[in-house]
């Protein structure tokens, strides 16, 4: 039984190779998201996700190409998300090509090259609605323009019932002297999709502007709903956010994540000793200018 269960596993991670009505040219083009999910929710930073770029040599004899990176730079791979309705999403490399370069890799029949990237190489950040998306690419070739099938995407917004807990998080700095309608707000929240649980980080647009969801990012995947669910801190200057619980009631430990308030991101050592130097400059002015 061991030996069939590990066969469809080797199955399926290879299934993405095999030949497709789209193969054509004696090439392959296969594209293939590197996370563990598939369901995003909107507004989320799709940068910290990484794609893998295959291309196959099925010809019957060896071959040159671009080098995958290059012909990223170059225009020659192109990479576009494509909404349910037909609408194909602006790209903010959108009309950006490198200069075209003569540099060649040499592909043996039946060999293939592969590279990473980041959704953001291909001019992507978030994607903004809720609905199903397909990722369309395409490398220009010698023999002429090849396409990989396409990948989908789902952008889904929480129910109530998905949404564990919500931590609110304070306004801070110049943005909270504004009317309560004119202000954005954040909140922490542990967000079941699917069947795990993921701690997020968003930010809503003033209810003048509408009220919705403009930026959100994935922290941490977490074991289930977690206790003792604290967020210290504010955003709107600029300053870490500090996220503790326990796993289980059982446990004594604190897990703990210090982020960025402007973007999500970890904190990072020089974030903190420039906030030192911050501090300690303010404190050296005059009360009347603070």
């Amino acid at each position: 039984m061991g030996t069939i269960w590990l066969l469809l596993a080797v199955l399926n991670a290879s299934a993405w190779f095999f030949p497709a009505p789209i193969d054509k040219l004696g090439w392959v083009l296969r594209v293939r998201p590197l996370d563990i999910h598939r369901d995003y929710l909107a507004q989320e930073d799709m940068s910290l996700y990484s794609l893998a770029v295959v291309l196959i040599n099925r010809s019957s004899e060896a071959r040159q190409h671009i080098p995958l990176k290059l012909a990223r730079n170059t225009g020659d791979l192109r990479g576009a998300f494509v909404g349910s309705d037909g609408t194909t999403l602006r790209s903010h490399l959108e009309g950006i090509g490198g200069k075209q370069s003569e540099e060649r890799s040499q592909l043996a029949f039946g060999r293939f090259s592969s590279s990473t990237f980041a959704f953001q190489d291909f001019g992507y950040f978030q994607l903004p609605e809720t609905g199903e998306y397909e990722l369309r690419a395409s490398l220009k070739t010698v023999e002429g323009v090849i396409s990989a099938p396409a990948v989908k995407f789902k952008v889904i917004e929480p129910t109530a019932d998905d949404i564990l807990a919500s931590q609110a998080v304070p306004l801070e700095g110049q943005f909270s002297k504004w009317p309560k309608e004119k202000q954005e707000r954040a909140v922490v929240q542990q967000i079941r999709i699917g069947n795990k649980v993921w701690l997020f980080y968003r930010k809503f647009l003033s209810s003048e502007l509408g009220g919705k969801v403009e930026f959100a990012i994935r922290i941490a995947e977490l074991p289930g709903k977690v206790v003792d669910f604290k967020v210290d801190g504010a955003f709107g200057d600029h300053n870490p956010l500090t996220i503790t619980y326990r796993e289980t009631i059982y446990t004594k430990w604190t897990t703990t994540h210090v982020i960025n308030s402007v973007d999500g991101r970890p904190w990072t050592a020089a974030e903190e000793k420039h906030r030192q130097e911050k501090l300690k400059r303010e404190a050296k002015l005059p009360a009347e200018k603070k």
